[in-house]
């Protein structure tokens, strides 16, 4: 009989911090390895338990034979697929998305956006995440004589976080969100509401004034590593007089409704291969197996100043959106050094000005990765009274230009809501720098009986090999004895390795292993051990 895998923790985070709490306190003896302080596993490795192993940083990796890591930029549709002005409700131009989920229920995307001035939070479905519907119900809030609409949250403002309860026992806290009311978000009474809803149209408010405000972009995720929500907003916007920059913040809660005062997290100030120039007005976050992946607005701001009073920050600026890496949420590194990962779409397009507001998570849908963000047609501008004339007058110079000669502004005040499409899992590709290379991992120990590979091995195919502490391959695991991973669709995504035709991997359980792939004009994009029959 084969022994079960010793299972990897959950909050293996949580837990290494008790441990040190407990160690410092006395609680527990000073063990040999003091002051690093490992998790308490019977065999002394790296585990991955089940989760999904990604490369946008080198932490399970060891080794680049002939291979290059790159970071595919996304795809995007032609149009918008959120657009404003359709509905009688929908006054103005400025659009803001604020989640998009896939209910664990009825299997569809779930879409809530933010009307700009009128605040109205409304909602949107689709049957898969291009085709979007606005769905009109009596369950809603109603417009004027419309007693049917898609107004969720009358006055919400655009400071919105919603999310799907990583909890579902609690039909009534299906989902939950946090906002700051529109008519108080700037005002003496500044206030975060917490609220709750079954079915994600009527909302019921739990507590009306939370103990700290929340402000700007809020994108909360459950985080079962420490068994906390966290957040990402906009730390110091660019009136603060201490910082006069845009910074990315966070912030945890163990309910939703308590958060901690906000940390920075990501700053330019901390950056010396961006320019100081750039600031960071948002980032949205996404754990996928134990990889924090963030998807940050980069606010290229222009030498135009804004000085009502004596605050004198930069307001004027084209942004795009860049991607990020972390371990623990906190110390996060730019992945990729060839420019921004999604860039503004070419003139007169719907996000030529502005991308930003990308929504935490991901949507997965037949074999592709969807990011919804914000989209504007041309570059943030302050309103008149905000700017000093000679610097408004400075500002406006381009577009009076394209004015005068087109007799209009292209698409001008269109704001919508777009989406990004990768691969799934291809946020970073290691493929041969010519025909053939290999790719070798840390000492880990793992469960699941099988092992997978996103890998595109159309026209070329990987090779898999398993070796043991002395770097030898385990009897039955060596290369030769691997079946060439390929296939005849190019659509195809996930592989399963076989050696000798067989794919049972269990006797490797609670052994130290380092995983081989030899690509051979094939590109690997993750890899994960799962159990073939769904038993765990």
């Amino acid at each position: 009989m084969i022994e079960k895998p010793e299972r990897k923790s959950p909050t293996e985070q949580l837990d290494i911090q008790r441990k040190t709490e407990d160690i410092v306190s006395g609680k527990r003896p000073v063990d040999i390895l003091y002051p690093y302080i490992p998790p308490d596993y019977k065999v002394p490795f790296l585990h991955i338990g089940t989760e999904k192993q990604l490369f946008l940083d080198n932490f399970i990796l060891d080794r680049f034979d002939g291979v290059t890591r790159v970071f595919p930029k996304p795809d995007r549709p032609d149009e918008p697929i959120i657009k404003t002005l359709e509905l009688p409700w929908e006054l103005r131009g400025g659009i803001f998305p604020v989640s998009a989920v896939q209910d664990p229920d009825d299997k569809k995307f779930k879409l809530w956006y933010v009307k700009d001035r009128t605040r109205a939070l409304c909602y949107a479905e689709a049957d898969d995440p291009l085709h979007w519907e606005k769905p009109l119900s009596e369950k809603c809030i109603p417009f004027e004589d419309h007693k049917a609409t898609n107004i969720v949250l009358d006055n919400s403002g655009h400071h919105v976080g919603l999310a799907l309860n990583y909890d579902q026992s609690e039909v009534e806290r299906k989902f939950l969100m946090i906002n700051n009311p529109g008519d108080v978000s700037r005002g003496p009474e500044k206030k975060t509401v917490f609220r709750v809803s079954s079915d994600g149209l009527q909302w019921n408010t739990i507590n009306e004034n939370t103990p700290y405000q929340h402000h700007h972009y809020q994108r909360p995720i459950w985080d079962e590593s420490i068994q906390k929500w966290i957040t990402y907003s906009q730390y110091s916007h660019h009136w603060n007089m201490l910082h006069r920059k845009r910074q990315i913040g966070r912030q945890e809660s163990p309910d939703f409704m308590h958060w901690s005062p906000k940390e920075v997290v990501l700053s330019v100030d901390w950056e010396p291969n961006l320019p100081p120039h750039l600031e960071f007005h948002d980032m949205s976050v996404r754990k996928v197996g134990g990889q924090y992946i963030g998807v940050a607005t980069e606010f290229m701001a222009e030498p135009i100043r804004c000085a009502p009073g004596d605050w004198n920050w930069h307001d004027h600026a084209y942004a795009h959106l860049s991607l990020f890496a972390s371990r623990d949420g906190k110390h996060w590194r730019r992945a990729g050094d060839d420019g921004p990962w999604a860039d503004t779409g070419r003139p007169g397009n719907y996000d030529y000005g502005f991308l930003n507001d990308s929504v935490a998570g991901q949507l997965v849908h037949d074999g592709k990765t969807f990011i919804v963000y914000g989209a504007r047609p041309e570059k943030q501008r302050p309103n008149n009274t905000m700017a000093p004339e000679e610097n408004y007058e400075r500002a406006t110079a381009n577009r009076q230009m394209l004015v005068d000669a087109l007799g209009t502004y292209p698409r001008m005040g269109a704001c919508s809501v777009g989406i990004l499409i990768l691969r799934e899992d291809g946020w970073a590709e290691l493929k041969p720098s010519y025909e053939r290379g290999e790719v070798t991992t840390r000492q880990f120990v793992f469960e699941g009986d099988t092992l997978k590979l996103n890998a595109e091995a159309y026209g070329g195919y990987i090779r898999v090999e398993v070796l043991d502490p002395q770097f030898k391959p385990y009897e039955g695991f060596s290369v030769e004895d691997c079946d060439p991973v390929y296939s005849d669709d190019p659509k195809q995504i996930w592989h399963t390795v076989r050696w000798n035709g067989s794919s049972d991997v269990r006797a490797l359980w609670n052994k130290p292993v380092r995983v081989v792939f030899h690509l051979h004009q094939a590109s690997l994009y993750a890899f994960q051990f799962e159990y073939a029959d769904g038993d765990k």
